[in-house]
């Protein structure tokens, strides 16, 4: 894990004014909402308070993790769409992972399992192939563009598919934010759906992800339900191919484990996290948290 970041770390709206414990990095925090915004804390072992300067934007409750002074921080990222409420409709909540965030974020960047772990919802089995693809790559961003030809849609996503062409390349968007947000963008026959994360670490083999979801169809109130539990269910598809990963944590070595060329948007986010590694800003330097 790394340090000196915005992390986003709950929803806005869980936090309230009755302080709460937030299990988080492998330590206990206390969130609690204040007429001066939300106090985000921590007691040390000496008995002493620590506090961490918290934002809210997106609906998610940051809070700056490191020692930096403010002029030196690097800005929470500007996420696309997501605060645009007349386009798309929104829906939230969470996922539990038994694994470390970084498997849970690169799971939901990972294009070459699609058409083997959700054929049936935006990914073909019958067409595996993952065309190349180039990757936008920043200081602390990646973004990649895939095309990929999904299976007809069934129950009531496939009456839309009836009047589209059945045959229909769906454009694909996966990316990242440092130091633990993802996107999923799906270009469906009857409009775009996105998947917005906050993979939230509870310790080193435990993470919430905290998704958001928008979407520019079917837009009434009515079929918020419908459109979570697709979430959910492309959640629960991932869970069993990331939790049979070991180790659940992600090693610093990017040659400790296997890539193929489809692995572009995790490579890059490996080598990007690594970069600040080398500065030191990584939480736990000699086997020790960072935050002790």
């Amino acid at each position: 894990m790394i340090k000196n970041f915005w992390w986003p770390l709950a929803f806005s709206n869980e936090i309230t004014t009755t302080p709460q414990t937030l299990r988080r990095f492998g330590k206990d925090f206390v969130a609690q909402r204040t007429a001066q915004g939300i106090l985000f804390s921590r007691t040390l072992k000496n008995g002493q308070t620590e506090r961490y300067d918290t934002a809210e934007r997106y609906g998610w409750m940051f809070a700056f993790i490191g020692d930096l002074p403010p002029h030196e921080r690097l800005p929470i990222p500007d996420l696309p769409y997501i605060e645009d409420t007349v386009t798309y409709k929104r829906t939230q909540g969470n996922f539990d992972w038994n694994v470390h965030y970084a498997r849970a974020l690169e799971n939901g960047v990972d294009a070459s399992h699609t058409p083997f772990v959700h054929g049936g919802s935006f990914g073909n089995p019958e067409e595996p192939q993952i065309e190349e693809y180039e990757t936008k790559v920043t200081d602390t961003a990646c973004m990649a563009t895939i095309h990929l030809k999904p299976s007809p849609a069934k129950g009531l996503w496939g009456k839309l598919y009836t009047s589209k062409k059945r045959d229909t390349v769906v454009k694909t968007v996966v990316g990242w934010w440092m130091p633990n947000m993802s996107i999923l963008e799906v270009h469906l026959p009857m409009g775009t759906l996105m998947i917005f994360n906050a993979h939230v670490p509870i310790d080193d083999t435990k993470t919430v992800s905290k998704w958001i979801g928008l979407r520019t169809f079917f837009k009434g109130n009515w079929a918020d339900a419908n459109a979570a539990q697709r979430v959910i269910k492309i959640f629960n598809q991932d869970k069993k191919v990331v939790e049979s990963q070991r180790p659940e944590i992600l090693p610093y070595d990017l040659g400790a484990e296997l890539h193929v060329k489809s692995d572009a948007v995790q490579i890059a986010f490996r080598k990007v996290r690594q970069t600040f590694f080398d500065r030191g800003w990584g939480m736990y330097p000699k086997g020790k948290s960072a935050l002790e």
